[in-house]
């Protein structure tokens, strides 16, 4: 695989990590890979060899448990071949490439080098593993909604590697583009949304609550969660919006675009 990527520093250590002595991880074609999943070591400073000691030593698991390790200066360590089968989240690991940011995120923040980096890394996986097409954090796999990590909220990181290298939006204001209308159930609703890049931006709460769903702001994470799935949201004048597919998916409806009318339409079953 290539590993060169425009404006980011790779350092590949797969050779020289700690491995066990007789233990080796399993392997899957690229095309089995759907997802990247995020971490955050949870530890205040690191490296992949002091990773890769403990997973060993302590864990005895065949290697280090990621794919890729971020440092806070940037550096990206390419530590295992992305068609090997680590240990990082459970029953899913055979679909999910592991990148693990150095930090603990419950008491810091990831670094702009960091971010950026792993960003830059994402863009390029997805080119060089088509099927790759889900960013994940840790606790939003089955089975670890219970565990914060990686601890930063997954939908603000997802709409900014969205955007990256491309123009920012200015979320103070709602974009100047057409309005587009919310049928829910036949009724059209009072409240509007806009299109960003082709796709269909909706109010969060006001969807949510006109079709019953629980809607909750996480404050540590300036998330917002609806029915407990995390979005890929963003704020406008103090208004978090998320894409029609995504709303509708986690509210349980099935969705439809009429481009006649730029309206979205939204009902129960199918």
């Amino acid at each position: 695989m290539n590993m060169t990527i425009p404006g980011a520093r790779v350092t590949d250590v797969r050779a020289s990590l700690p491995r066990h002595k007789t233990l080796r991880y399993g392997r899957r074609k690229l095309s089995d890979i759907r997802s990247a999943a995020i971490h955050h070591s949870a530890t205040v400073s690191g490296s992949p060899e002091a990773f890769a000691r403990y997973h060993v030593g302590t864990n005895g698991w065949p290697g280090i448990a990621y794919h890729f390790v971020i440092q806070k200066d940037g550096v990206i360590y390419w530590c295992n071949d992305p068609e090997a089968i680590s240990y990082h989240v459970g029953n899913s690991n055979r679909h999910a490439l592991g990148i693990c940011l150095v930090g603990d995120f419950r008491t810091q923040k990831p670094t702009t080098a960091q971010l950026e980096a792993a960003n830059r890394l994402i863009q390029h996986l997805q080119v060089q593993i088509p099927s790759m097409k889900q960013v994940l954090g840790h606790q939003e796999y089955p089975g670890y909604a219970w565990k914060n990590c990686p601890a930063f909220p997954m939908g603000k990181f997802r709409l900014d590697y969205s955007q990256y290298l491309q123009k920012p939006v200015d979320k103070a204001d709602k974009p100047q583009q057409a309005p587009v209308a919310i049928s829910l159930n036949g009724s059209l609703l009072s409240v509007t949304g806009f299109l960003k890049d082709g796709v269909s931006m909706l109010p969060v709460r006001a969807v949510a609550n006109a079709a019953g769903g629980k809607v909750e702001w996480i404050e540590q994470t300036k998330d917002v969660r609806v029915n407990g799935k995390d979005l890929t949201e963003m704020v406008v004048s103090g208004s978090a919006y998320a894409p029609a597919r995504e709303l509708a998916a986690v509210l349980a409806l099935h969705v439809e675009w009429d481009g006649s009318t730029n309206t979205v339409g939204m009902r129960r079953g199918v």
